[in-house]
């Protein structure tokens, strides 16, 4: 079992429960809480379930029942510590811990590049920036333009990793983006995306107070739908970004980098009917 194609800690030891019952009929929820040193025997079910939660010292009695060791057991306590957080704060920082230990997994160069410029907002921003007509290849200058969000050594750090990905390239003295695609371990793109869309968000924040009204737009709707309506609701976003794509890069000559964002998610739990 690869312990890093996993997000969800409850899920991992259904499927552990699952793999061990295969290669040994006489494995039991008994005999994991004996070799655990759990109080009572039906505790990883009882946690599998998401009747409990572990607790500091539980967890490192489920680390040595599952004979997790090194990056494993690292991996396994920041995904169990994200499933349990309440607070957006500490999810967000668990995740990082998460992406942090399989980007040591994955010792290649090239992957850690990957990562890094698939949880960046900037480096986005940056090779989108290449299409400004006064776009310089300048630390400086780029950190200014982005209104000193990132620092001059992040500006710096962006466009090497760009350039080693051939995510720009230049032609004719002028720089521009590629359509170079960025290729990542299929088991944590999910959580890569979940990292670069907060990272937009908080952009998305801090330019509500920032840039005034007539720079911006902020609309929010809050509607009852239909469980049957979602799937619907969201092709007709991804049309709606496809469209505005397709016509915004008709334009020849930008003088603004924009990002849109749009959000589309439930206020209240689903319901059974």
């Amino acid at each position: 079992m690869n312990i890093f194609s996993y997000q969800n800690y409850r899920s991992f030891l259904k499927d552990f429960y699952t793999h061990e019952k295969n290669k040994n009929s006489h494995f039991s929820h008994r005999y994991f809480a004996l070799k655990a040193s759990l109080p009572a025997y039906n505790y990883l079910k009882l946690v599998s379930d998401g009747k409990r939660n572990l607790t500091h010292n539980y967890l490192k009695k489920f680390i040595r029942g599952l004979k997790l060791k090194g990056r494993d057991a690292e991996y396994f306590s920041a995904m169990v510590m994200m499933n349990q957080a309440k607070d957006v704060d500490e999810k967000s920082y668990w995740a990082s811990c998460m992406l942090a230990v399989k980007e040591k997994e994955n010792s290649r160069e090239i992957l850690k590049d990957q990562f890094e410029v698939m949880k960046g907002w900037q480096h986005w921003a940056i090779r989108e920036m290449t299409n400004l007509p006064d776009f310089k290849d300048d630390s400086l200058w780029i950190s200014r333009t982005l209104d000193n969000a990132i620092k001059r050594e992040e500006a710096q750090k962006s466009v090497e990793v760009l350039k080693k990905l051939k995510l720009i390239k230049k032609t004719n003295g002028k720089w521009h983006p590629t359509d170079q695609r960025v290729k990542t371990p299929d088991e944590v793109d999910s959580l890569l995306l979940k990292k670069l869309h907060e990272a937009f968000l908080r952009r998305a924040i801090d330019a509500m107070y920032k840039t005034s009204v007539d720079e911006r737009e902020y609309f929010g709707l809050t509607i009852g739908i239909p469980q049957t309506k979602i799937k619907d609701v969201k092709e007709k976003i991804k049309d709606f970004l496809i469209k505005m794509d397709q016509e915004l890069s008709l334009e020849k000559k930008p003088d603004e980098i924009y990002q849109f964002n749009i959000q589309f998610f439930p206020l209240t739990t689903r319901r059974k009917r």
